[in-house]
C-alpha cells in the first residue's frame, strides 16, 4: 500500500492523448532471469473514457479513478466484481480513490469540483466516510491505510491558505485527526505500514525532506549529494522508503529507496521527473518516468531501472505509461495507452517467468475461424479471400465489438496486417486478395475493454489453398 505527494497542488498521472509505439527509453542494464508481464485491461467505468489504477493489496484488488463527463469517479476493481464506482458526498461528488488495505477499506477524497480540492474519505462496507480536516482548513485527502485501519495523509490546517498551512495527519476511528507536522510550515503523510511507521515529506533546512515517523519520532531521510528535495511516497513492510529527490532548480529529479544501514540509495533516472511510487517487501520500486511522454518503470535489485512496456508482448499494442503501486505478488497497476484501441485504461500487470497463464475470467477466444474464397478477377489472376474471426468468452457468450489484429500470408509470401471489429454475433470479417496458392489467416490479437486475450483456448491460425 502506496502513495503521493503535495506541493502547492496535487501531483497526478498526465495521460496521453496521441502516443507511439517508440518508447525512447534506455535501461540501465539488461535484466537477469528477466520476469516478464501479463498486461490485465481493467477497463472505465460506464462512459467514462479513461482510468488510473492507483493501488493494490494482498488480494489483488485495486482502487484508482476513472475519467469522463462527470470528472473523476473512484473505483473499486476485483475479479469477482469487475470495475464498480465508489459513492461521493452529498455536497461532493467527484471521488478519487488512493490506496485500499487487505480488508478492502480504502480511502481518498472527495470534491465538489472547480477549485474545491476536496475532503479526505474512507470507503468502508459501500458507505463513504467524510474524515474532515485539521483545525480550520477548507481541504484535506487521504492518501494511505494500513491493515489496522490507520489512515494518512494532508490536511490544509488554516483556510484555503496552502503557502504555509498544510501539514500531514494520523487518523484514527479512536483520535480521529492528529497534526504529525505541527511544526513544520509543510508537510504530507503519505503511506503507512502495518508497524506504524509513516513516509511523506516536510520543510527542512534548505528544501523539503523525506521522513519516517513512529511514535512521535521523525527520522529525516536525508537528500541526494548535489540535490535539495526528497519525497517519500511508499513505504514497505520493513520500512524501507521510496519516492525521489530533485535538484534544487527542478530540473533534475531521481528515483529513490532508504534502507537502514544504507541510508538514500540513488536507483537512477534522468531529467527532470523520475517519481518512484511504489515499494513491496521486496524493496522492488515501481514509478514514472518522464511528463508529457511518460514511461512506467520498474527496478529490481536484479535487473537495475527498467522500462516496464519492454517487459511485456510488444505486438499487444500497450504502451506503459506510470507504475503506481506493487504488491508482494509482484502484481503492479498503474495506466497504459493502448495503439490498436487508443484508449489510456488503468491496468493491472501479473507477473510470470514463463509463458502467459490460462485466462479464467473475462476471456476473449478465438473459437473458430472460416476461410473462403469470393471472387475472382476478370483476368483470372486475382483472387478475393474472405475470412471470418468468431470471439466468445469463457462461458462460451458472443463478444461484439472486440478488436481483432490478424495478419494475411499470401501466396507469394508477402503479408498483409488487418484490424477488424466483431458484430453483434462475435464474428469479424477480414478479406485479402492475390494469386492462386496457399493463404493463411492468423490471429495476433484480440481486444476488448475489461476482458485480456486467451490464446492458449484460441483457434489462432487458418489456411485455404485457392486454384
Amino acid at each position: 500500500m502506496s502513495k503521493k505527494l503535495w506541493s502547492g497542488s496535487v501531483r497526478v498521472p498526465c495521460l496521453a492523448v496521441g502516443i507511439v509505439l517508440a518508447l525512447g527509453f534506455a535501461s540501465v542494464r539488461p535484466a537477469v532471469a528477466q520476469t516478464s508481464y501479463v498486461v490485465e485491461d481493467l477497463g472505465a467505468l460506464a462512459g467514462d473514457s479513461s482510468s488510473v489504477a492507483w493501488a493494490i493489496n494482498a488480494n489483488g484488488d485495486v482502487v484508482g479513478w476513472s475519467m469522463g463527463p462527470a470528472g473523476t469517479r473512484a473505483f473499486l476493481y476485483t475479479n469477482a466484481g469487475g470495475m464498480v464506482a465508489l459513492p461521493g458526498l452529498p455536497d461532493k461528488p467527484r471521488t478519487v480513490a488512493r490506496d485500499i488495505n487487505d480488508a478492502g477499506v480504502i480511502v481518498g477524497s472527495a470534491n465538489a469540483g472547480g477549485t474545491d480540492l476536496g475532503h479526505a474519505v474512507l470507503w468502508s462496507g459501500g458507505s463513504v466516510q467524510d474524515l474532515g480536516t485539521l483545525g480550520t482548513g477548507l481541504y484535506s485527502e487521504a492518501w494511505g491505510v494500513n491493515n489496522l485501519g490507520q489512515v494518512v495523509g494532508w490536511s490544509y490546517t488554516n483556510g484555503g491558505n496552502g503557502l504555509t498551512g498544510v501539514h500531514g495527519f494520523l487518523y484514527t476511528q479512536a483520535a480521529g485527526l492528529v497534526d504529525l507536522t505541527p511544526n513544520s510550515d509543510t508537510g504530507s503523510a503519505l503511506d503507512i505500514n502495518d508497524a506504524s511507521q509513516v513516509t511523506g515529506y516536510k520543510t527542512a533546512f534548505g528544501g523539503y525532506h523525506a521522513f519516517r515517523w513512529q511514535g512521535g519520532s521523525f527520522v529525516d531521510l536525508g537528500v541526494l549529494p548535489g540535490f535539495a528535495h526528497s519525497f517519500g511516497w511508499a513505504i514497505n513492510a520493513s520500512g524501507q522508503a521510496a519516492g525521489n529527490s530533485g535538484s534544487a532548480s527542478g530540473n533534475s529529479e531521481r528515483f529513490v529507496r532508504y534502507t537502514d544501514g544504507n541510508g538514500l540509495q540513488n536507483l537512477g533516472g534522468a531529467g527532470e521527473h523520475n517519481v518512484a511510487w511504489g515499494i513491496n517487501s521486496l524493496g522492488t520500486v515501481v514509478g514514472t518516468r518522464g511528463q508529457s511522454q511518460s514511461r512506467a518503470v520498474l527496478y529490481t535489485d536484479a535487473g537495475g531501472l527498467q522500462d516496464l512496456s519492454t517487459l511485456i508482448d510488444p505486438s499487444l499494442g500497450w504502451v506503459l505509461l506510470g507504475a503506481n503501486d506493487i504488491n508482494d505478488a509482484d502484481q503492479i497497476v498503474g495506466y497504459a495507452f493502448n495503439n490498436f484501441t487508443g484508449q489510456t485504461h488503468a491496468v493491472r500487470l501479473q507477473p510470470t517467468a514463463g509463458p502467459p497463464p490460462a485466462c479464467t475470467f473475462q476471456c476473449l477466444r478465438s473459437t473458430g475461424i472460416e476461410l473462403a474464397l469470393r471472387s475472382r478477377a476478370s483476368t483470372q489472376q486475382t483472387r478475393r479471400v474472405m475470412g471470418s474471426v468468431t470471439v466468445k468468452d469463457e462461458n462460451g457468450a458472443p463478444l461484439p465489438l472486440a478488436l481483432v489484429i490478424a495478419t494475411w500470408i499470401q501466396p507469394d509470401g508477402s503479408r498483409h496486417d488487418d484490424n477488424f471489429w466483431t458484430d453483434a454475433n462475435g464474428v469479424a470479417v477480414t478479406s485479402t486478395q492475390g494469386g492462386p496458392g496457399l493463404y493463411t489467416l492468423t490471429i495476433v490479437n484480440i481486444v476488448l475493454s475489461q476482458y485480456t486475450f486467451d490464446p492458449s483456448h484460441s483457434v489462432l491460425t487458418k489456411s485455404i489453398t485457392v486454384p
